[in-house]
């Protein structure tokens, strides 16, 4: 879900000055991956092994990345230092989906209040 920003209660004026703002800073990061770094725990298939009754084998740490409707890509990220690059990738493209989505945000309301989207 995107992150609603207080774009009308703020000046036409304010709204050009942060769009400026944001297009000087906007530059899609190279190691940006969209995507989840998920945490997971797991039962094995020894019935009397103590993760059946609630010791469960893990943390395993994984990627996991949504391509299409229905279709779901994951992969075990082995080593601290994979783990480490994952979160900083996800991060980085949060981070930049977040400014994109200010941007988005601010167009549309200076398209319902009339003015150009042109650049100034």
């Amino acid at each position: 879900m995107a992150k609603n920003h207080t774009v009308r209660r703020k000046s036409t004026l304010a709204l050009r000055q942060r769009r400026l703002a944001l297009l000087r800073q906007l530059k899609p990061p190279p190691q940006a991956i969209r995507g989840s770094v998920v945490e997971r725990f797991g039962t094995c298939g020894k019935p009397t092994c103590a993760c059946h009754s609630g010791a469960k084998h893990g943390p395993y740490y994984f990627l996991t990345q949504c391509i299409a409707v229905g279709q779901i890509r994951k992969f075990m990220l082995k080593t601290p230092q994979s783990q480490t690059m994952a979160r900083q990738a996800v991060a980085a493209f949060n981070t930049f989906y977040d400014q994109l989505e200010e941007l988005s945000q601010i167009n549309a309301e200076l398209l319902r209040r009339g003015e150009p989207l042109s650049s100034e």
